[in-house]
């Protein structure tokens, strides 16, 4: 049977990716704010480390990794044979956690999508065990489609309908979605959980004396009248851009040689970060690493004693803390994208798809949107614009930020309705 005051959620991280970790952290947030004595399981690919950075007893951190979500299924399914056959079996453990909690929440950026056909089945483990317990399933906010490929149609047209709701992150989402054949009431539009992100919501401690005398650096330039650029490169753009023949890091250099802003600043940090891991994935240091090596021997050395370093784990309050004393934001990721918009920081884009256009387009910045194959364009020209203009697009996006934040209220006020009303399953 069901028990109250219980929630999982799944598909983000504390360590590694930075953008997981702000929607798990604004997730975990609106939870405790409709209930603050809800236990939370949280599975995450690093639980141990997860665990360590968060020191917060209230959570339990379970593994997500694919054989464990291999594991739970077969638990789960054995669960659910003996419960049809008339027993009363009580798993214990993680999949205990996710059958005992009121609702699943699925917090994955992007789930079923052409182009990410080797990550299908990690996108159904991630939902069948607890729809085998008959826990609700809710995906917050997230992009999902196209479904032209025959086996992710097949599979999101088994599993998406069988979720109580689905937050569509964009219109192109949305639109994919109703295609499918899901109907209004099972699909809403909402945008990122992240533009409700918090300082104050963060879970970890990392590296706060580096990042304190990086800040205090940065106001000083500030005061003294320098502009300042923050850069957030993407490992994954890095590895795209090579298979594509295309020099990502000959982009942003050329990008800060040719700014015509002679005394602004840059600082390099990273948005997913696995301090002393030498696995890219989920890990911008790497790349970080590569782009200061090559500035050291191509940029002029006053250019690079205009350029700060970040190459260690960042948290999202981190992550915030530069961003907003930024004058303009460049970045390849798209939570970084967020956390520039959030805090009406002109931003410009260097990444791929329409997940960040029609981002951007709710702040009319769709023109500073460039796909990485395409960004041969002189970049440094458009950062000099933004950067003449960069009060002026401050103070457009200040208009338009409420109704962002809004639409990603949706997803919330949802949750709150099902918290203070879980359904009543046995």
């Amino acid at each position: 049977m069901r028990t109250a005051g219980k929630v999982a959620i799944i598909g983000g991280s504390i360590w590694g990716n930075r953008g997981a970790a702000a929607m798990l952290e604004t997730t975990i947030a609106q939870v405790r704010a409709v209930r603050g004595d809800v236990r939370i399981a949280v599975y995450t690919p690093y639980p141990q480390k997860d665990a360590a950075l968060a020191q917060d007893d209230s959570l339990e951190f379970y593994d997500s990794r694919p054989q464990a979500l291999v594991k739970y299924f077969v638990q789960a399914l054995w669960v659910w044979l003996r419960r049809k056959l008339g027993g009363s079996p009580q798993p214990q453990g993680a999949l205990g956690a996710m059958d005992g909690a009121d609702a699943l929440l699925d917090v994955g950026g992007i789930t079923f999508a052409d182009g990410r056909l080797i990550f299908l089945p990690y996108n159904i483990l991630t939902l069948w065990p607890a729809m085998l317990m008959g826990t609700p399933v809710v995906k917050l906010s997230q992009a999902a489609g196209s479904f032209r490929n025959p086996l992710i149609r097949w599979a999101a047209r088994i599993f998406l309908p069988r979720c109580a709701q689905t937050f569509a992150r964009g219109e192109k989402t949305y639109a994919y979605l109703r295609e499918l054949g899901l109907s209004e009431t099972q699909v809403q539009p909402a945008t990122d959980a992240a533009f409700l992100y918090a300082p104050s919501y963060c879970l970890s401690h990392e590296n706060e004396t580096a990042l304190r005398q990086v800040c205090e650096k940065l106001d000083q330039l500030k005061a003294a009248g320098a502009p300042l650029v923050a850069i957030s490169p993407s490992v994954l753009v890095m590895e795209k851009s090579g298979s594509s023949k295309i020099d990502y890091h000959r982009v942003l250099l050329g990008m800060m040689e040719g700014c015509g802003s002679p005394q602004a600043h840059f600082v390099v940090f990273p948005n997913a970060s696995r301090e002393r891991s030498k696995k890219s994935r989920n890990n911008d240091i790497i790349a970080i690493e590569r782009l200061r090596a090559e500035a050291e021997l191509s940029l002029p050395r006053p250019l690079l004693n205009r350029i700060t370093w970040m190459m260690y784990d960042v948290n999202t309050r981190g992550i915030d803390e530069i961003v907003r004393r930024a004058d303009v934001l460049v970045t390849s990721r798209f939570h970084a994208m967020v956390f520039g918009l959030r805090l009406c920081v002109p931003t410009l884009v260097i990444g791929w798809g329409h997940k960040y256009l029609e981002a951007m387009q709710r702040f009319h910045l769709e023109q500073y949107v460039f796909d990485y194959r395409e960004a041969r364009k002189d970049l440094s020209q458009v950062l000099t614009e933004m950067l003449t203009h960069s009060r002026e697009i401050h103070e457009d996006m200040l208009t338009l930020v409420g109704d962002v934040q809004r639409s990603s209220e949706v997803q919330f006020a949802y949750l709150r309705g099902l918290l203070l009303e879980p359904p009543n399953h046995s």
